[in-house]
């Protein structure tokens, strides 16, 4: 396979990971990475995915900068961010591969049980705190904590704009940080920074899209949605560690 058409592939799937992000305010991660790294490696996808995401997330925060729930992003920062700094150890650190799997039946597991059995009340503050560590980890070996934020997310912010807005705030504030130890790493001296400028025009085509679907969407839709999003996101991981 060229080089150009390693491109164009990664170019098309970021359109559509960062048209889900747009609509639900996570999910370009678990959508992207998968493909993304079996296309242009590892090291190369992870870098290019979080700068998209990072800009992607910048421009749905400051779009939506009157919807965001301070004291919640507070709070999940708080919680997110001593994973982060875990996770991008554990990066560079350990061989990774049976972590993606085991994540992946996770969040699948976590999918199926929203969507059969939605949850009718707050979920108890332990299981909070864990599903924001587990982000946090997850975000800084994968760029795909979305999942167990969600978990978190869904319970603690009902309204759907503050959901999205929220959330998007979280990323963009998180992968600030990704992004700028990545360019100290040097790692968009090489092909990561071509994949990102071959994505500009698809990224903002699906920005667009995306907040016209998701100003159409009501409450249950929406989250309904959102649970599917995280069972095709699991399944995505469970098939890359088969595929590699």
């Amino acid at each position: 396979m060229s080089q150009i058409v390693r491109t164009i592939i990664f170019a098309s799937v970021q359109f559509f990971a960062n048209f889900v992000q747009t609509v639900t305010g996570f999910g370009g991660g678990p959508i992207s990475m998968p493909p993304s790294m079996a296309v242009v490696g590892v090291n190369d996808a992870k870098a290019a995915v979080t700068a998209i995401l990072w800009l992607t997330c910048i421009v749905v925060s400051v779009r939506e900068v009157k919807s965001i729930d301070i004291k919640q992003l507070g709070i999940i920062l708080a919680g997110m961010v001593p994973g982060v700094f875990v996770g991008m150890w554990l990066f560079m650190e350990l061989p990774l591969k049976i972590l993606m799997f085991i994540y992946g039946i996770i969040v699948v597991m976590i999918a199926a049980k929203r969507l059969l059995i939605p949850a009718k009340s707050d979920l108890a503050v332990p299981i909070r705190i864990t599903a924001l560590i587990l982000a946090g980890l997850m975000q800084g070996m994968f760029t795909s904590g979305g999942p167990f934020l969600v978990v978190y997310a869904v319970s603690a912010i009902s309204e759907k704009s503050r959901f999205r807005a929220t959330i998007s705030t979280v990323w963009a504030v998180i992968n600030t940080y990704m992004v700028g130890r990545m360019i100290c790493l040097g790692m968009y001296k090489g092909n990561a920074t071509v994949l990102v400028g071959a994505s500009v025009i698809p990224v903002i085509l699906a920005i667009l899209i995306g907040k016209k679907v998701s100003d159409r969407l009501d409450h249950e839709q929406f989250l309904r949605f959102v649970y599917i999003l995280l069972m095709v996101s699991g399944v995505l991981l469970i098939y890359n560690y088969f595929i590699q």
